[in-house]
Parts: structure tokens; sequence; C-alpha cells
């Protein structure tokens, strides 16, 4: 080990000891045909490292590059030169790449990122159809009990109450002894969500929910008992709450778009008033 951190730390000296460019004396750490990696040349990768462990990280990076360029080596040993011919995929992603750096950088630097809550209710009244539930949304009380639980008929009586008095003696019994007991009262969840872990079908589900507003089924280990208490109809219209956030991030994402094409209209006539565009007219 001791041999390894030597031999790790003369690596070091030697790297930071030279110029950032490589110099002609320099040797190579792996070759890989006429292809040379020098220490030089992975610096910034190599200054991060400071464990005891960096000469193995530095090793799996060598294999990693000799793997690389030995499947580049065969690669244009068995391309048709046209298919190596690759400057104008290489131009065309450089032109993107740059192209969506500088919207990135003019959004963050000018776009307002606050929606008003009015903006959002106005786009939710606007757009109904965009909102049109293809399963049933519920708010819930879901309790999950062991088969062999001693309050078991108690819970089953209870979690159908509304009254605050059964209803605060449901919540003890559950936290002291139940699986899983949550109350949903302000969130929706879509229904096969919540039904996800028990036993029966979705459609027999959906039934005792608009039927009886509560479901109740067992598995060989477990009981569960589901109280609807409020409900929004497949082929409906979402409710707000439950859409808000999604309608913000659409009117944000129309809002940089509107920018981003305000911006490319700008730069473009800005260069045709300058000249600097010449289009020849095609007949």
């Amino acid at each position: 080990m001791r041999q390894k951190i030597v031999f790790f730390s003369v690596m070091l000296i030697i790297l930071f000891s030279c110029e950032t460019k490589r110099q002609q004396n320099e040797i190579p750490i792996a070759e890989v045909g006429e292809r040379k990696l020098y220490l030089s040349e992975i610096k910034d990768y190599l200054q991060n490292l400071s464990s005891e462990d960096s000469l193995t990280i530095l090793t799996d990076y060598l294999h990693r590059w000799a793997k690389n360029q030995a499947v580049l080596l065969h690669a244009e040993k068995n391309l048709s030169e046209e298919e190596k011919n690759i400057d104008k995929e290489i131009d065309d992603y450089r032109t993107s790449l740059l192209i969506h750096k500088h919207e990135q950088a003019y959004i963050r630097s000018k776009m307002d990122t606050a929606v008003r809550h009015s903006e959002i209710e106005q786009f939710y009244k606007d757009n109904p159809d965009n909102f049109q539930l293809t399963g049933m949304l519920v708010k819930v009380l879901y309790i999950k009990v062991s088969n062999d639980f001693k309050n078991l008929e108690k819970i089953r009586y209870l979690y159908r109450s509304n009254r605050e008095k059964d209803i605060d003696e449901l919540e003890q019994i559950s936290i002291n002894g139940a699986e899983a007991y949550s109350v949903f009262h302000n969130e929706w969840m879509s229904l096969d969500q919540v039904t996800a872990p028990l036993p029966g079908t979705t459609d027999s589900y959906e039934n005792r929910a608009i039927r009886m507003r509560t479901i109740e089924d067992s598995d060989d280990k477990y009981t569960y008992f589901i109280k609807i208490n409020d409900i929004s109809m497949k082929g409906s219209v979402a409710p707000f709450e439950h859409v808000r956030d999604n309608i913000k991030n659409i009117i944000l994402n129309r809002r940089k778009n509107n920018m981003i094409r305000q911006m490319e209209n700008a730069v473009f006539n800005d260069a045709m008033n300058r000249n600097e565009i010449k289009i020849k007219r095609l007949n």
C-alpha cells in the first residue's frame, strides 16, 4: 500500500510541476496505437483526488480511456470514409448546444418566474378540456391493520363515523397499533394509487367508492379500511388544487417559449437591419 501511495505522490509531483502545456519530454501514462495520454492532460481530474484510493481511481480512469480509444480505433478501421465524415453532425450539435446554452442564460437573467394566483385560476377556467380526469380522484382515510389486531372490530365501527369523539378514538387506536394510518383530507389521490396494496380489482373498488363511500378488504395478512371523504369522478374536470402546480408550470413554459421567440426575432431583425444576413431569392 505504501508503494502505491508513494507512486501516486510522485505522479502528482510530476503533474503539478508541469506547465499547462505539455512539455516535449513528458512521458505518456497510457497508449493505444498512436494515441497517447499524458498526466498533464488530466490535471483537473486529479486535483480532486486525495484519498488512499486515489491510485485505484486513476487506474480505473486509464482503463476506461484505453477501452474507449481501442473501440474508436476499431470503429475507424471498419467504417467507410463516408460514414466517418461526421463534420456536419458535429457542427449541428455544436450549433444546437450553443443556442441552448444561450437561451438558458437569457431566460435565467430575464424571465419573471412569479405567477399570480389569478392567472392560474383564469387558465383553469379557460381550458377545462385540458384537465379531464382519466381516473377517479379521492380524498381518503386509509388504515391497514394485521388480521389478528385486537381492536379490529372497533376500527370497523369507528372508521365509518363522522362524530368527532369517534374520529379521535380511531386516531388513537390506529396510531398505537395499525400498520398504516393516513388521513388525506386535503390531498387528492388517484383511487388506483390508494387501493394498489389491496387484493381486489379496480372496478370493484370504484363501485364501492361511489355507492358506499367506504372500502374494506383483506388478504391473508392484513385488513384494509378506506373511507372516501371526497370524490372527483372519472371524466370530470380535475379539482383546481390538484392541477394548480401543473398549470403554473404550463404558464412558465409558455412564457419561456414566448421570450425565446421574441429574442430570436429581435436578433434576426437586428442582423437584417445591419445587412449581416443575405438570402438569395430562389426562382
